[in-house]
């Protein structure tokens, strides 16, 4: 039977908040920089950790050690195959070998629960620093990915399907070479010049209702791309308004919303602000 004292609780709570914290920084915690560092200073944590184990003399901070990296070695696995979306069949087979590598482990142990001495296992974590350094200064050294809004000269309204108006493309480039997340500017629309004889009028005829106009990037969820490669996203366009269907209006790139509400109508696409609203009624 296992002795509970002062130092199970303390060594216990240590090694579940410590788990807790890896796993949610891998899962939760969003990086302004390459997946790659992120998954990187998760390795050099679980790096000293398994320094830790080996250098200590207290066989149960030994084992809780443990626990900490493996449970948190397979947190990290699921969340970087769901990060590259390798496959099912992929995430099964890595799985797998996983147990294979926990199995094969056991067997390299020594007496005391140990895989190696106290001193390799400090140059190990060296060596594991010196090379997250290294990953960490050439991903914020290469800068991320350049985004290419490209639009169309123009738009013709459609008599349905209003939704699935394509207009632009947003070309996304990493010149790094590490892998890189995808996170496209607030591309913003707005009608600009005289839209009048496109807004509704509400039920009692007294005034008019504006005409929307919204810029959606179809960049999906958790995108990434790799190292010196580009995608390609489509940009869709919602347009609410009267007397629409067929109607032909210019697209121009702008600085930011124009403020003027005469001459012709046309659609004004800018990147604005992340905290500004993606559309603008007129």
């Amino acid at each position: 039977m296992v002795d509970f004292d002062s130092d199970t609780l303390f060594n216990g709570a240590a090694a579940i908040v410590a788990t807790i914290a890896v796993v949610v920084f891998v899962v939760d915690v969003e990086f302004g920089y390459s997946p790659v560092s992120k998954f990187a200073l998760v390795v050099l944590f679980l790096a000293g950790v398994f320094a830790l184990t080996q250098r200590t003399s207290d066989h149960q901070l030994t084992l809780l050690g443990y626990g900490v990296v493996v449970v948190s070695a397979v947190a990290l696995f699921v969340e970087t195959v769901n990060t590259f979306d390798v496959g099912n069949a992929l995430t099964v087979a890595g799985l797998l070998a996983v147990a294979a590598v926990l199995f094969w482990v056991r067997t390299r142990v020594d007496e005391n629960d140990r895989f190696t001495t106290g001193r390799r296992a400090t140059l190990a974590l060296v060596v594991v620093a010196a090379l997250v350094a290294g990953v960490l200064v050439v991903d914020v050294a290469s800068g991320g990915p350049a985004y290419e809004l490209r639009s169309q000269s123009e738009v013709t309204v459609p008599d349905s399907d209003r939704n699935q108006l394509r207009v632009a493309s947003v070309v996304v480039t990493n010149p790094t070479p590490l892998p890189e997340r995808v996170d496209a500017p607030n591309y913003a629309v707005c009608p600009a010049g005289d839209w009048s004889a496109h807004r509704r009028s509400t039920d009692s005829g007294e005034r008019q209702r504006p005409v929307h106009a919204h810029l959606n990037v179809r960049d999906g969820y958790n995108e990434h791309v790799l190292s010196f490669s580009e995608k390609t996203y489509p940009v869709g366009l919602y347009l609410d308004g009267a007397n629409l269907s067929g109607e032909t209006f210019p697209i121009q790139r702008t600085d930011a919303c124009p403020e003027s509400e005469t001459g012709a109508p046309f659609l004004a696409v800018y990147e604005a602000p992340d905290d500004r609203p993606s559309a603008r009624p007129v």
